[in-house]
């Protein structure tokens, strides 16, 4: 109810009165004051005149689901969306609602981390409300070996994002980090559940420093707003990536992933250079020569023979 009280005085672009709420949204006046209590406690500065009514005067700086889903207008991603001040990791979450048997599409927000985690179980530094941290709960027909995929997937509709919003350009270090110039900005992480050869859910993790002041990143690490030197709306950019994933996930449902590997090599920083590749327990070098149907990077060794590495660490070597 909140969400539609919100839509309507958004919609009125000036007051709209506590009568004309409470007819459209078929609730009493009380009803209608105690939701925009909620609202205010929120962070919403919500304006009450005598004789005029409630007018927005502005929106907090965070992830609610209120703000992400004005305007979207997407068929899976996005239709539930869970927002928390302060989790362990928007992964974690994300599972165990997934467990709880939670809609495809489920996303869940949060302002801030205190074990959020990277690739490898490494960790990822999440001031509050100064970066994008969020989970999506896919649930996909596919055998588990496919799940590489979705990671580059999701990268692809970052990046996509990323420029839409902010006009930035992004590349994907494969298989899962999100760069600028050259320093990591975000990065993608890809859990998931089956059994023998059934997926039974996937879930997408994204971290992106958006607003995260220098002091507060690790090396070679960069911000949106360090790069672009102001501020980026968090709301706006959360919005574009749900859109982005819902597009490339129903093509990838309906024509496979060769549909979007192009763009994927396109954005690539990894291909056609010297790397090392850290891949369960042993080093490979060679030249990045391509990302194939599976997802998976084909190095070619000083020897001529081609490895097909799914997952590692790749080091670019000058």
């Amino acid at each position: 109810m909140k969400q539609k009280i919100l839509k309507h005085i958004r919609k009125a672009n000036a007051y709209i009165s506590g009568e004309d709420l409470s007819s459209v949204c078929d609730i009493s006046r009380a009803a209608i004051w105690k939701h925009i209590q909620e609202l205010r406690h929120d962070g919403y500065d919500i304006e009450a005149v005598p004789n005029l009514g409630y007018r927005l005067v502005s929106s907090p700086d965070k992830l609610l689901p209120e703000e992400i889903k004005f305007g979207l207008d997407t068929k899976i991603v996005g239709k539930n969306i869970y927002h928390y001040d302060v989790v362990s990791s928007s992964m974690d979450t994300a599972f165990k609602l997934a467990l709880e048997s939670s809609d495809e599409g489920t996303v869940v927000c949060a302002e801030s981390q205190h074990a959020g985690r990277g690739r490898l179980g490494r960790s990822w530094v999440s001031p509050k409300s100064k970066g994008i941290y969020l989970s999506v709960i896919l649930r996909p027909h596919f055998s588990p070996n496919e799940a590489p995929r979705l990671t580059l997937l999701t990268a692809l509709a970052v990046c996509e994002a990323i420029k839409k919003i902010t006009g930035i350009d992004c590349q994907i270090k494969w298989p899962n980090d999100i760069l600028v110039n050259e320093k990591k900005v975000g990065g993608i992480l890809t859990e998931l559940n089956a059994e023998m050869d059934r997926t039974k859910f996937v879930i997408l993790g994204i971290g992106i420093n958006v607003n995260t002041k220098k002091n507060f990143l690790p090396a070679r690490a960069t911000s949106l707003k360090e790069e672009k030197s102001e501020a980026i709306s968090r709301i706006e950019l959360v919005r574009e990536i749900l859109r982005q994933i819902d597009h490339l996930y129903l093509v990838f449902q309906k024509e496979g992933f060769a549909a979007i590997l192009e763009k994927i090599k396109h954005l690539s920083s990894t291909l056609n250079k010297r790397v090392k590749a850290i891949s369960q327990g042993k080093e490979i070098e060679g030249q990045a020569t391509d990302i194939d149907k599976d997802g998976a990077l084909l190095i070619r060794k000083d020897s001529g023979f081609l490895e097909k590495i799914y997952t590692g660490d790749i080091i670019r070597l000058r």
